[in-house]
């Protein structure tokens, strides 16, 4: 039987033309199997053809399965790779990866979901298909590898399960690289036919017909046998990876296309095909998306409907679906001339501070569109309504134009989880007044005056549409069809019509399924009473929109920092929405959220950085411990559920041994203090995904970890772990500032280092030193030193002194430490330049990523982005009160101008220790008065006024006596409810 599989591997090898046989895969003992955790793998020999097998069960979680060997390569400066492939499975990702000597550098070549054949088959992969995966070298291009992998990894969509990749022959085939210009292929005219001839094969994605037309496209490799590409194409053809030498194009008439051919780097995908064409037509005909300028949008839905949400892009076209097609507005004049986004001035706003609205204005028209969603989180609606109105003095003939269309609103430089761009539609359907493309239904309230459609091939201008055949029902066989809903009307002067649809049913009710989502929104967002000056009612509406962001973002329990590239529950911004939500009376969102993630935490008591319908993801990031830790117990603060701990008490005691076991593995004798009892190396902070580092982010959040475990366990009445793990925290407490001492001064530092193998500077991720973890004590000098430098820095960019390339609006939570800091002045100022940020300004949402050129195209994560929403709404929740471990600090960050500028109340503001609602008053006659309506019940700790500034302290006093200052803090004794705070003279 050796025999046998030997001669088949040898076969397989010998068809690789003058190729080089890197492994015959003869010798099974140079491979090794392994796998993330509670996946299994294994190897074999398949029985029928020789092949390498690798087995695999994913067990009901995310992760992969490796089989690797050492195999050294020198890769020469352009290669095929020949790897005979075979598998069966779920949609599962393959990558091949290639590791330097060192292990910390990886190029690999990516296949997202490949369809396995039954049959050992060769794949060829070209060096341009090899992408450097990650790693701190500055060389991108692989030119050595010491080790080679084939990984399984679970895909996205109907991956896991149980399966197998079997491997042949490995063969190395070195190719010319492309010469930098291509010579003019040779030409052939005749009978109504042309062939070029390009002199030696050619790869090409696609065709693009510079001018005329082709009833018929074929190639061949060697001028004889040919194959059918296509037939009466469109300007733009794409293919897909195609290689051949010879291109013969038939056409009618007697002059021949002018065909040039589009290759990986110019039509890497069919984005790039359309984009192309969006350039040749008028502006405004495709979005902006396709014209090369950065679009903006947002999220419509319903609470925990992400995985069905829409979005509304700035310029007012609604995509239906996740991933799904969209619909698109433009206005026809009556002289024909069109308006579209690119005509237009444009305002925004949102109902409810929840539902968006797009405004166009034109010195001809004017358009309102406003978007909403009811329903189920499974199974929810979208609902439009677009309200056309003539701003001109005399009267006016209109068409509203509706254009479905195969391409998101989620632009195509998003690339994660959702890739943006197109949105193939097979088919489109006009049937019984309802519209139907991909399984989705748009039914008009009004009656259109005609629909119509044409297929890709025809061309997607608007022009085109107008000409187009009436829809019945059309096939495209390219999958980009459109079709155009038109509206006629006649407005007089000043006067408004309204047009409206829905998916799915009772377009007929638009109007009250409005009103009601608006009003459910309003109530939804309405438990956190502010009353606030005018200056300050930005903070408040930004306030109750972050929520409603978070809310929408949501997939069911599942918190999730967006609804499209980031469609995943991460810990980590799980644990910071749930202290946000909680504040916000949402104790029950937060609820489910730490029951669902906590069924996903490993048996080892490892807690998964994040999980998706494929289950919990093994990647290392050690913060996740302690932020799972900090969910139940920020939890259990705001509820008293003890049910909750119960629930989570077999995990909690888990999790905490398996934090210890990390910590104690750093605690080597003679182990270099920065680095000693430290959580290990991990690629939690995004910063450190080339290689894993001694994040203080990580610490920061176990420290706050093993607080929340002792609370847990005091809470339970364990008295014995309680004794245990207080004497874990406080042992890491001690190395942790052991570490950041050494840390600065093996780098010469006087601010607290990001990491502490790095010696780095992130304020940003500092700011958990300050909240949650409270630990300031632990390097105060450090910790001034970090933030005097944030600001100096941050100022510098805002005043133009220094230029900037991008930044996160995380950094928002630096807000939040500066009031902790008691430096108001400074918070505001830097909260106020944030603020410029949300775009468009009046949806009130932050991308992930912020350009000071707002057109600049780059990927933006996703749009809002609900952690960062949970940042804000944490940072802006800290003006008005904040939590220390025994005190509670009211108005720290309300700064003298908001003071001065009116009245300031709060009410049913969600402590950790109950209740809290008070007011800050001005008096007729001079100064304020403090009303407390509401001390939290279980507060056994101080009750504490700061007044922020550099302004003199008032006087305050409470029933008849003086009330002494500490510092700018003032001590609330228990029993008073106001106090008078009067001007000193």
């Amino acid at each position: 039987m050796k025999k046998a599989w030997a001669a088949l591997l040898l076969l397989a090898a010998a068809r690789f033309s003058g190729a080089a046989v890197l492994d015959d895969m003869r010798d099974a003992s140079a491979w090794r199997a392994s796998a993330s955790d509670q996946v299994r793998a294994s190897l074999r020999r398949d029985a029928q053809d020789g092949s390498l097998c690798l087995d695999y069960d994913f067990s009901g979680v995310s992760g992969y399965a490796v089989m690797r060997r050492e195999l050294p390569v020198d890769w020469p400066a352009d290669f095929a790779l020949t790897v005979p492939l075979k598998g069966r499975g779920g949609a599962n990702d393959l990558q091949i990866k290639f590791v330097d000597a060192g292990g910390d550098n990886v190029w690999w070549i990516n296949r997202r979901a490949p369809a396995w054949p039954e049959r050992l088959t060769e794949s060829s992969f070209k060096r341009r298909h090899v992408a450097f995966a990650w790693g701190p070298t500055a060389e991108r291009v692989l030119k050595r590898s010491r080790f080679i992998e084939f990984v399984v990894v679970a895909g996205q969509q109907d991956g896991g399960g149980a399966g197998a990749v079997c491997v042949g022959a490995l063969g190395l085939q070195p190719r010319d690289p492309a010469p930098p210009a291509w010579p003019e292929p040779a030409r052939k005219l005749g009978g109504g036919e042309m062939t070029l001839d390009y002199r030696r094969l050619r790869e090409f994605n696609g065709l693009w017909f510079a001018s005329g037309a082709a009833t018929r496209v074929e190639v061949s490799d060697d001028d004889r046998r040919w194959k059918l590409l296509a037939t009466d194409p469109g300007r733009a053809l794409f293919l897909g990876e195609q290689e051949w030498r010879w291109l013969r194009v038939r056409f009618a008439g007697r002059k021949p296309p002018e065909v040039q051919l589009r290759d990986a780097a110019q039509w890497p995908d069919r984005n790039a095909a359309v984009a192309e064409l969006a350039r040749a037509l008028p502006r405004g005909d495709l979005p902006r998306a396709f014209v090369g300028e950065q679009n903006y949008w947002t999220v419509v839905g319903v609470d925990g409907g992400a995985q069905r949400s829409g979005l509304v892009s700035e310029d007012g076209a609604i995509e239906l679906t996740r991933g799904g097609p969209s619909i698109e507005p433009a206005i026809q004049l009556a002289d024909g001339r069109l308006v579209t986004w690119a005509q237009v001035r444009t305002e925004h706003e949102l109902v409810a501070q929840a539902l968006p609205v797009v405004q166009w204005r034109h010195g001809d028209v004017e358009l309102r569109v406003a978007a909403a969603a009811d329903g189920p989180a499974g199974a929810p609606h979208l609902l439009a309504r677009y309200t056309l109105r003539n701003p001109t003095g005399r009267a006016q003939r209109y068409a509203l134009l509706l254009a479905l269309r195969p391409w998101q609103v989620n632009p195509p430089q998003q690339f994660l989880s959702t890739p943006g761009g197109i949105s193939p539609l097979q088919a489109l359907a006009w049937v019984d007044g309802r519209l139907t493309a991909a399984g989705l239904a748009v039914t008009p309230r009004e009656a259109p005056t005609e629909v119509r459609a044409a297929p890709w091939r025809a061309g997607p201008g608007l022009a085109t549409l107008l000409q187009a055949p009436p829809l019945r029902t059309l096939a495209d066989p390219e999958a980009l069809p459109s079709a155009l809903l038109r509206f006629d009307v006649e407005l007089a002067p000043g006067e408004a019509r309204e047009f409206g649809w829905v998916t799915g049913d009772d377009a007929a009710a638009l109007d009250t399924r409005l009103a009601v989502a608006a009003a459910q929104w309003r109530d939804r967002l309405g438990h956190l009473g502010l009353r606030l000056p005018p200056v300050a009612r930005p903070v408040a509406d930004t306030m109750r929109s972050a929520l409603a962001q978070m809310l929408m973002s949501r997939d069911g329990p599942a918190l999730r920092p967006g609804t499209r590239a980031y469609a995943r529950s991460w810990v980590r911004d799980g644990a910071m929405m749930v202290a946000g939500l909680v504040r916000m009376g949402e104790a029950q969102v937060a609820a489910e959220f730490v029951d669902w993630f906590g069924g996903h935490v490993f048996a080892s008591g490892k807690v998964p950085c994040c999980v998706d319908q494929r289950g919990a993801d093994p990647v290392v990031e050690n913060d996740s411990h302690g932020q799972y830790l900090f969910a139940v117990a920020e939890l259990y603060r705001h509820t008293q559920d003890r049910a909750l701990l119960a629930r989570h008490w077999p995990r909690v005691q888990r999790v905490v041994a398996w934090m210890d076991g990390l910590r104690r593995s750093e605690r080597r004798p003679g182990a270099d203090p920065r680095f000693k009892g430290l959580m290990p190396p991990s690629i939690s902070h995004e910063g450190y995904s080339d290689k894993p580092a001694y994040s203080y982010w990580d610490d920061f959040w176990a420290l706050r970890g093993y607080k929340d475990a002792v609370q847990i366990a005091q809470a339970l009445g364990d008295a014995a772990r309680a004794g245990a793990w207080a004497a874990s925290r406080d042992e890491f407490a001690a190395d942790l500032a052991a570490s950041i001492a050494a840390t600065a001064k093996h780098y010469g530092l006087d601010h607290v280092a990001g990491a502490a193998d790095r010696g780095d500077f992130d304020a940003t991720s500092t700011t958990m030193a300050l909240n949650p973890a409270q630990a300031e004590d632990l390097a105060p000098g450090l910790l001034r030193g970090t933030f005097d430098r944030y600001v100096d820095e941050a100022f510098a960019r805002i005043d133009g002194r220094k230029p900037w390339k991008d930044y996160t609006p995380y950094e928002l939570r630096n807000v939040s430490a500066l009031v902790r800091l008691g430096r108001v002045d400074e918070a505001h100022r830097l909260l106020a330049w944030f603020l410029t940020h949300q775009r468009p300004a009046g949806w009130q949402q932050w991308a992930e990523v912020v350009l000071p050129d707002a057109r600049q195209v780059q990927f933006l994560g996703d749009m809002p982005h609900a952690w960062i929403s949970s940042d804000y709404l944490r940072a802006a929740l800290d003006l008005f009160a904040y939590e220390r471990e025994a005190a509670l600090v009211l108005g720290a960050g309300l700064p003298a101008a908001w003071r001065a500028a009116g009245d300031i109340g709060v009410s049913g503001l969600s402590t950790a220790w109950g209740r809290l609602d008070y007011r800050l008053a001005r008096r007729e006659a001079g100064g304020w008065e403090l009303a407390i309506d509401r001390r939290p019940e279980r507060l056994a700790g101080e009750l504490r006024l700061a007044w922020p500034g550099a302004e003199p302290l008032p006087r305050a006093s409470a029933e008849g006596r003086e009330l002494p200052w500490q510092g700018r803090e003032l001590p609330l004794p228990p029993g008073i409810t106001t106090v008078r705070l009067e001007p000193r003279p």
